[in-house]
């Protein structure tokens, strides 16, 4: 009987020591932001019960008992939703697991969908969690209502740490007040196709379908998946989401930029989705991917005075710069570690461009008349989108790996395919080296004319006047390029690829 008496002791300080031994590996962190609610998550190391405290003037309440979402490799992410708080207003609160309480936190709860607001952008954090470390600093300091992301939180989507060390633990004091929302990444994608990103962010959503919308104060905001340029399904759910928002401004984040002439050079979506844009009246479209700052002057289709879209690329918080480019369809362009903030309200859409430090480098403002029409000065602004149409068909095709590097003897193949299905006119082009290549490499030009509609496929030979140095990575030194060269009635410029690189070297 005594030893009986024994192990059921044991056995109940095991259990007692169980309830208050559980960890706090990840958060808690701020979710589902949405008029009078906020959702609270974090990670623990053990199954276990858990709720948050919360409350104003040390008057706190208890939430609904903490739910599990899921499991990862020995790890339990629980949240729980509060609903009932007053719009705009600021609260404390603690999570409680098992026995212990957390530190005292706050946040503040969002408004009602008529009110003013507050938020910053953040882009391609991943991979050095020192830069983004300063991003976080800079963007807290501000005080947003929430933060907006481009993607690229990580450089493998499917690695656990890196989700601690490039994510939670830089962002984590900026995280548990203030709420972070992320759109889909291509490294989130990289080895779990999005299910960790899932797991973390958007537990009720398909990882194979990541579009979403919501409001915050007079903002609606679309996150498009960046897999599904072409799919019917999300231009369709696209469509009916925006025709439906009551928002004074829409605006569209993604991770692959629609125009962008530096970094990648990617140009998502076309034909389909700028036209989309336009037609929906979307205010701005943010993206990321490209590791620099890049606004383009807004744009309009057909005749001046249409509807105006802004884009612009901000992949500046924490991945290796990429190489940005000045062109005349530029407001602004700089390689650059950097963080936007913006403010909503009524009559104006304004946004200010920092880097690292707080000094501001760049700013817009988008004025709109009772009626939610465009103010006159913002459109008069805009200039025709047919040249970054233009610069689209040859900016990603001359910027194409190479096979083999272009030697003396030898030459190296650079495969060109123009796709010109969003021309309305001919284009006259020329394609060539760079002025800057010229010491270095030579090729016999290339002068055609794009008919609408018509496909066309061209080789250029590149050949080497020197000795070249080939990284691991196919970087290849002395740098070179190829520009295009392109006419179209009155409008005429140069478009420039990237360095060329060998492909898989």
């Amino acid at each position: 009987m005594i030893l009986r008496k024994h192990v059921s002791l044991i056995v109940l300080l095991m259990f007692a020591l169980s309830l208050t031994g559980q960890t706090l590996t990840k958060g808690p962190y701020l979710a589902n932001p949405t008029p009078g609610g906020m959702t609270i998550r974090w990670e623990v190391d053990q199954e276990s019960s858990g709720r948050v405290y919360y409350g104003q003037n040390q008057a706190f309440k208890k939430s609904p008992k903490a739910v599990l979402l899921g499991e990862k490799s020995g790890y339990y992410l629980y949240e729980t939703t509060v609903s009932d708080l007053v719009p705009g207003a600021e609260y404390d609160y603690q999570v409680k697991v098992g026995r212990k309480k957390g530190e005292l936190l706050h946040f503040r709860s969002p408004p009602n969908n008529d009110a003013n607001c507050t938020f910053a952008i953040s882009g391609d954090s991943r991979s050095k969690p020192q830069i983004f470390t300063q991003i976080v600093s800079g963007i807290s300091k501000s005080n947003p209502d929430f933060v907006i992301s481009m993607g690229d939180l990580v450089a493998d989507g499917s690695n656990l740490d890196q989700w601690n060390e490039n994510y939670f633990a830089p962002a984590g004091g900026l995280i548990s007040n203030t709420p972070f929302i992320s759109t889909l990444g291509d490294h989130e994608v990289g080895g779990d196709n999005g299910i960790l990103f899932k797991h973390f962010l958007f537990p009720d959503l398909n990882h194979e379908k990541l579009w979403y919308s919501f409001d915050y104060g007079l903002v609606h905001f679309i996150s498009l998946d960046y897999r599904h340029a072409d799919s019917e399904e999300m231009q369709t759910w696209f469509k009916k989401d925006i025709q439906a928002s009551k928002g004074r401004w829409n605006i569209v984040f993604m991770h692959r930029p629609t125009y962008n002439l530096g970094g990648h050079r990617t140009f998502w979506g076309h034909p389909i989705w700028p036209d989309l844009f336009q037609e929906n009246e979307v205010d701005v479209v943010f993206a990321g991917h490209s590791h620099i700052y890049e606004r383009f002057h807004p744009v309009y289709k057909g005749k001046k005075g249409n509807w105006t879209v802004s884009y612009v690329t901000t992949g500046g918080s924490g991945a290796s710069l990429y190489e940005a480019v000045q062109h005349p369809v530029l407001a602004y362009a700089k390689s650059i570690n950097h963080y936007i903030d913006v403010s909503a309200s009524s009559e104006k859409f304004e946004f200010h461009v920092y880097q690292i430090g707080g000094t501001a480098i760049d700013s817009l403002s988008i004025l709109k008349n009772h009626d939610g029409n465009q103010n006159k000065q913002y459109q008069a602004s805009a200039s025709s989108r047919d040249e970054l149409d233009i610069m689209e068909i040859f900016a990603g095709p001359i910027s194409r790996a190479l096979e083999s590097p272009p030697l003396l003897y030898r030459a190296a193949e650079l495969k060109i395919k123009l796709h010109p299905e969003s021309l309305a006119n001919p284009v006259k082009f020329k394609l060539k080296l760079s002025e800057a290549s010229l010491p270095n490499y030579k090729m016999v030009a290339f002068t055609g004319e794009l008919l609408p509609g018509v496909d066309q496929e061209i080789i250029l030979h590149i050949y080497g006047k020197t000795d070249l140095k080939i990284s691991s990575w196919g970087n290849i030194d002395p740098l070179f390029r190829i520009e295009a060269e392109y006419e179209q009635n009155q409008i005429n410029g140069t478009v420039q690829g990237k360095f060329l690189k060998i492909r898989a070297w």
